[in-house]
């Protein structure tokens, strides 16, 4: 018991006088919300218009199959009676291979749009992390986390970098144009 006091107080007092001697300030942590930075840049608002508009293209791609589905439903309502069983029965296959197709599509576009969104997403955020790396070594500090991390209970207004990423990553933006 007393072998395992003396050694952690022989840690606790190489650490502390190492951090002095070395003059690191460990004090100096940052916090920042990507997802605040992919919404308020510039460049996180020119790709949510453009992923925007990829959706509306792809949602009337899907309309356009749903209103084909409807108006065989429709016909098949309209002929119901008139139409023999063997005939009926085709109609139905084909409001149900219609269907199946329209699922699959619903899909395909959903995986293209999530497909889409992630990659921006990695490619952004990549960006943001050389930024980051670069306010961290020239700010000196010890720690930056996300804010949406687990672990964050409290922060301090105070040590939220957010805003000032925003601002350099639209500066770097600006320049690369």
């Amino acid at each position: 018991m007393k072998k395992t006091f003396l050694l952690s107080t022989i840690f606790f007092v190489i650490l502390f006088t190492h951090n002095v001697v070395l003059g690191e300030d460990f004090n100096r942590v940052g916090l920042i919300d990507l997802q605040r930075c992919l919404k308020e840049s510039k460049e996180g608002q020119k790709i949510s218009q453009i992923l925007r508009k990829k959706k509306d293209d792809l949602q009337m791609r899907l309309n356009k199959s749903q209103k084909g589905l409807l108006e065989l439903r429709k016909e098949l309502d309209k002929q119901a009676m008139m139409l023999s069983m063997d005939a009926q029965e085709d109609k139905k296959r084909a409001i149900e291979r219609k269907t199946r197709e329209l699922e699959y599509l619903y899909k395909d576009l959903n995986e293209e749009m999530v497909r889409a969104q992630e990659k921006e997403k990695k490619r952004i955020f990549k960006e943001l992390g050389k930024i980051i790396e670069k306010i961290g070594s020239e700010g000196n500090y010890a720690l930056i986390m996300e804010k949406r991390a687990g672990g964050v209970l409290y922060r301090s207004k105070s040590i939220d970098i957010t805003d000032q990423v925003i601002k350099e990553y639209d500066q770097v933006k600006e320049a690369n144009k």
